[in-house]
């Protein structure tokens, strides 16, 4: 039953794609605003400055909200799920890591960020000494069609652990 679920390449592409976009409206400007000095494009810059406050906001947002990228990897006896972001990781952000066996996990839900493309997977386990925890783990890019896998993968994992506790 060996399943691996990621978004590697959707997510590298969306970063290429968001960064790209977000300097060439950033760096256009910039460049009629220093060689373009009697240019209407110019003008209309220099009396809206606020642009340039906006487009940077926008990307201060992004590498805050991050683009994440995951692996989860079903195993018979375990799972392991991994999620970390794709341009602030490399700056010291959170690494979301979670290995469990089948027997620890006890539910689990998604949850759905407002205005945002990120969801997360909400984990809730138990130690062997009994003592409950969640997990909160980020989730980008996550298809109707992956959500209804790792929904069904999960609920087979919680329906044989029902089953293995009477």
């Amino acid at each position: 039953m060996k399943q691996i679920l990621h978004n590697y390449k959707k997510s590298k592409i969306l970063t290429v794609f968001v960064c790209l976009f977000l300097f060439l409206i950033l760096a256009i400007p910039i460049i009629f605003f220093i060689f373009f000095n009697s240019s209407i494009i110019y003008d209309f810059f220099k009396y809206n400055y606020l642009y340039f406050f906006v487009v940077i906001f926008f990307y201060v947002f992004f590498i805050n909200a991050g683009i994440y990228k995951y692996k989860l990897k079903f195993e018979d006896s375990s799972f392991l799920i991994k999620s970390k972001r794709t341009v602030s990781s490399y700056f010291g952000s959170k690494l979301f890591n979670i290995e469990l066996s089948n027997d620890m996990l006890i539910g689990f839900r998604f949850l759905k960020r407002k205005h945002l493309i990120t969801d997360v997977l909400l984990i809730q386990m138990v130690s062997s000494s009994g003592k409950r925890s969640a997990k909160r783990i980020p989730l980008t890019l996550l298809s109707h069609l992956t959500k209804d896998k790792i929904s069904n993968l999960l609920d087979n994992i919680i329906q044989k652990n029902k089953c293995q506790k009477k």
